[in-house]
């Protein structure tokens, strides 16, 4: 119909998540036209033998939902942009001893940079997202954008889009990010939604259900060396790599300390 036509047009990146799925309702309800992109950008082929596909599961929860909502979906394949915007960085980082934000990278060249680029030529008014932050335009400098904390304190998601560009956030939408986590699952039950008791995600997006350390292993093997008391000098164990660990880091130590060193602790990277 001709309000369908004139409708402003949403590319609406959906997971398979909670956060997604009401995001895209609440668009339908405000009267965007949506139209649904599910990102593939799961490694498959180098690491599969880490253990099952994750996104086959995530892929039909978005058709279940879009069918619900009576939008269209589609899949984008970004494998080889984020293997090489994302895992190279990931590694080339963790091999330095530094510590990677892969999802700030996944925001600013994937979704928000490698999608934009596959969409060109669409037409699409704004590209949304489930994310909690939200967005207003600066009142000191006309045309531009100001990316805000979201109310949530726990789910808030600012700092990962922190590398976005004033290009990139001028076609932005966040659906959900002025309101808390329990108004979104309020929402989905609202909505009904067919994954309204779907628990959230944790981790990083490319890994599914594969530790860190073994998506790491799998890239970068183990380098043993040695764990010295920064202040005595002494020997307290050794690590497979510095890679597994992180500055700062007191968890998850205890399996690679001398069980005397153990009991001085805790100890700091």
């Amino acid at each position: 119909n001709s309000d369908e036509r004139s409708a402003p047009t949403v590319a609406m990146l959906l997971s398979g998540g909670v956060d997604s799925s009401v995001a895209l309702n609440l668009l339908k309800r405000q009267g965007y036209s949506v139209t649904a992109f599910y990102l593939k950008i799961w490694l498959e082929d180098e690491v599969a033998h880490l253990g099952q596909c994750p996104w086959e599961d995530d892929y039909r929860v978005c058709q279940d939902v879009c069918a619900q909502a009576g939008v269209p979906l589609e899949t984008v394949s970004l494998q080889k942009e984020y293997k090489e915007s994302v895992i190279s960085y990931t590694v080339h980082e963790a091999e330095r001893g530094r510590t990677p934000n892969p999802d700030i990278m996944c925001n600013s060249r994937v979704k928000f940079g490698c999608f934009y680029d596959a969409i060109e030529g669409r037409g699409f008014d704004f590209v949304a997202s489930g994310h909690y932050a939200q967005l207003v335009n600066d009142t000191d400098a006309e045309g531009q954008r100001r990316l805000l904390r979201a109310p949530d304190p726990v789910k808030d998601q600012s700092y990962f889009l922190c590398a976005l560009t004033q290009t990139q956030l001028k076609r932005i939408l966040f659906p959900i990010g002025h309101l808390q986590k329990s108004e979104v699952r309020e929402l989905a039950e609202e909505f009904d939604l067919p994954n309204k008791k779907r628990p959230d995600s944790q981790g990083l997006c490319f890994l599914g259900k594969v530790k860190f350390d073994e998506f790491l292993a799998a890239y970068l093997g183990t380098r043993p060396g040695d764990i010295v008391d920064a202040s005595t000098g002494d020997i307290l164990g050794k690590h497979n790599g510095v890679w597994y660990h992180t500055v700062g880091q007191r968890k998850g130590l205890g399996k690679v300390l001398n069980p005397l060193a153990t009991s001085r602790g805790p100890w700091y990277i």
